[in-house]
């Protein structure tokens, strides 16, 4: 029974994820071919901002209320207003700030007031992350599903109809912060429809606001390394070589990266499904083994893939110009089964509540890969940062994997 849920919520969060690259690159090539070059870079600019903004708001608290709710439902009550009230007073002092400091962002007035527009984001994001964590651990991945797709849907649509009435970047923007509260609005409403919960008072939201924030803070930790993780090759092959090296490096990185799409579905589905079997080692056990052969099969299956097809996949894609990026490919390609492997490992000490030991492993693992590369890159090239990654990402697993260990924790196999 666990195992088909697992598989059905697998299946629903891959739609949601391909839906929304395909929408995202479509809305993308929409904007890049109705304002040419310099709109889509004013409009990529002043959202450029809100993402990693959005991060900090959201602080890790979505991934702490998915584990502790579906670990037990009872603390959703607290735990849920007490995110609500983070995002309101955190997200909006950042949204305030962003606003405020918009003018020294960017010499472009255009961008100046694109960043006023996206500014609501900062906001948005986290809240409607907060919904889609109760969803995840209520294992309710529909809502996920049409949310996410729904949203994109609107803003190309929307998008495109104000291109046809002359509309710019500017307008672009609104659409995308207007779609996002009415993605948040139908999530709330859903939430209230289904899960809607008791009241709690704010009073006493506000005396465990710290302790939540304190409680959040490993997974945040965990964001800021996974995305310091692909970018410290791509700085150190642009500081080491130069900038072509990092754009070879991104175009090889870009099929893996294609690739992780049903693994991250999968840790999507399997995370709350873990936290809810904390308590019991042997169902825990028995559902994580299942999905690291899953990982392991699917890693090795893309790695062959890229290995046979990654020169013509290139050629396709990129053209002949980029025939540089075929030897780092294949080495990005072998490293996915360790990095696949070390999410997997990731998500069995989150559900049982190691996130702090992770984030030192986290940060051990950067500084393997940061020598690496400065050994590496000058004698090999882009290769070399790829075989950095790959380094890092084995080495990482293989100290996840002594600390999954059940002895480690006092339990039995």
């Amino acid at each position: 029974m666990i195992a088909r849920r697992i598989d059905a919520h697998t299946v629903t969060l891959s739609i949601s994820n391909a839906g929304g690259a395909i929408l995202s690159f479509l809305l993308t090539m929409l904007i890049g071919r109705a304002l040419g070059e310099d709109g889509l870079g004013a409009y990529t600019v002043a959202l450029a901002w809100t993402f990693p903004l959005s991060l900090l708001v959201d602080f890790g608290l979505s991934t702490l209320l998915t584990r502790d709710t579906a670990g037990d439902p009872t603390v959703m009550v607290d735990t849920l207003r007490q995110t609500a009230l983070e995002r309101v007073v955190v997200g909006g002092v950042v949204s305030f700030s962003l606003i405020c400091f918009a003018p020294t962002l960017s010499a472009d007035l255009t961008v100046q007031r694109g960043i006023v527009l996206a500014a609501p984001m900062v906001i948005l994001l986290p809240f409607f992350s907060t919904f889609s964590a109760v969803f995840r651990a209520r294992g309710d991945m529909r809502p996920v599903l049409w949310l996410n797709v729904g949203m994109l849907l609107a803003q190309v649509a929307l998008t495109a109809g104000v291109f046809t009435r002359g509309g710019g970047v500017l307008e672009a923007l609104a659409v995308n912060t207007l779609t996002s509260a009415g993605q948040l609005a139908a999530a709330w409403a859903i939430w209230r429809r289904r899960y809607r919960l008791p009241s709690a008072t704010v009073g006493r939201a506000r005396q465990s606001i710290l302790a939540l924030l304190r409680a959040g803070l490993p997974f945040a930790l965990a964001g800021v390394f996974a995305a310091l993780n692909l970018r410290l090759t791509l700085i150190l092959l642009e500081a080491l070589m130069d900038p072509q090296a990092a754009g070879v490096f991104t175009a090889a990185s870009r099929f893996t990266e294609a690739a992780k799409l049903l693994p991250n579905a999968m840790f999507g589905a399997l995370f709350p499904a873990l936290s809810a079997l904390a308590a019991s080692p042997d169902d825990f056990e028995r559902v994580f083994a299942r999905n690291r052969r899953r990982l392991l099969v699917y890693g090795a299956v893309v790695a062959c893939g890229l290995l046979v097809f990654g020169a013509p996949l290139v050629g396709m894609v990129y053209g002949d110009g980029f025939t540089a990026a075929v030897p780092p490919l294949i080495v990005l390609g072998v490293g996915l089964i360790p990095a696949l492997l070390r999410g997997g490992q990731t998500l069995l000490l989150f559900a049982r509540r190691r996130e702090t030991v992770v984030n030192w492993i986290n940060a051990l693992a950067l500084l393997i890969q940061g020598t690496a590369a400065l050994l590496l890159i000058p004698s090999a090239g882009v290769v070399g940062g790829a075989l950095a990654l790959l380094f890092a990402d084995l080495a990482a697993w293989a100290m996840l994997v002594r600390l999954a260990r059940p002895s480690a924790y006092g339990l039995r196999t």
